[in-house]
């Protein structure tokens, strides 16, 4: 019997034809092979913003793309890239399945995108130390209690109907979208 080591999955930056040929186009005007040149930058409240830009190509570029850093690839190679209407877009693309634990009032929901890489769990009245969008829709939907581990969160909420799991779900897509480094209020 063989055993082969397991790999991890590398997840690429999804990127639209209209992208890459608007990469294609500008590589022609200049004259030389062009990239996207893909940045992070976040305000003074913590919302993340993807800058793009054109930059020359250098040998250890594959593809169409460069990444400011290995950070801001790893977060934002889970999303998608377009050109429309004349300007380049990111769309972060993040998943989120519920799934239920043996006890009824604690809710697991998984991401594809990291909440925190250590494990933080915190009661109702410590609410106040996450970001303002976990933390007012924790305290609107009746949560107890939460807990984040890498892509993972679990919330004591005593009675989840369809239409808190909804909203939650909105608040936390929003969170992903913004792009915050952490959970944590800064």
């Amino acid at each position: 019997m063989m055993w082969f080591p397991f790999k991890k999955r590398k997840q690429d930056l999804t990127i639209s034809i209209e992208a890459k040929n608007r990469i294609e186009e500008e590589s022609g005007k200049k004259g030389k092979a062009q990239v996207l040149l893909l940045e992070l930058k976040r305000n003074e409240s913590g919302v993340g913003s993807v800058l793009v830009g054109f930059t020359d190509k250098i040998i250890s570029d594959s593809g169409f793309i460069r990444f400011e850093d290995e950070r801001v690839m790893k977060l934002l190679s889970l999303g998608e890239l377009k050109f429309e209407f004349g300007r380049f877009y990111f769309y972060p693309n993040v998943d989120l399945h519920w799934e239920r634990t043996p006890r009824k009032e604690i809710h697991k929901l998984i991401s594809n995108y990291e909440f925190t890489k250590d494990s933080i769990y915190l009661e109702e009245k410590d609410f106040f130390r996450l970001r303002p969008i976990l933390s007012n829709c924790f305290q609107r939907e009746g949560v107890s209690s939460a807990y984040f581990h890498k892509n993972v969160c679990q919330l004591e909420i005593q009675n989840l109907t369809e239409t808190k799991e909804e909203r939650i779900s909105e608040e936390i897509l929003t969170y992903f979208s913004s792009l915050f480094e952490s959970p944590w209020k800064e």
